[in-house]
């Protein structure tokens, strides 16, 4: 059984952000993306215990999971799979400061 899938803003934003990077680049990359994108997350969706699980000490990131997007293994999808639903929290640049990102009180 496979999972409904749910976007925080927080990873609309990340994606939005993403495609427009690799739109100055190259046309074809954001669209590559994307579709690679919604491939990894609809993999999850259907065996969501796949990503590591996350050790952050901020406690609302109890749970989270983090999988490289397939095809584009410098970016990371942070998710939580719920009852009936899978989150995807934020998609980050894997160069990023994650423990700096997640750590802070104010995410999620």
């Amino acid at each position: 059984m496979s999972l409904s899938l749910f976007i925080l803003p927080a990873a609309e934003d990340d994606l939005s952000e993403i495609g427009d990077y690799f739109d100055e680049h190259e046309a074809t990359l954001s669209q590559r993306f994307y579709e690679h994108f919604w491939k990894t997350v609809q993999m999850f969706a259907a065996s969501p215990k796949l990503g590591e699980r996350c050790r952050f000490r901020n406690p609302k990131t109890k749970g989270m999971r983090v999988w490289q997007v397939d095809g584009f293994s410098n970016y990371l999808i942070f998710y939580c799979p719920k009852e009936d639903m899978l989150q995807v929290l934020q998609v980050i640049h894997g160069a990023r400061d994650t423990m700096a990102i997640f750590e802070h009180d104010k995410i999620l």
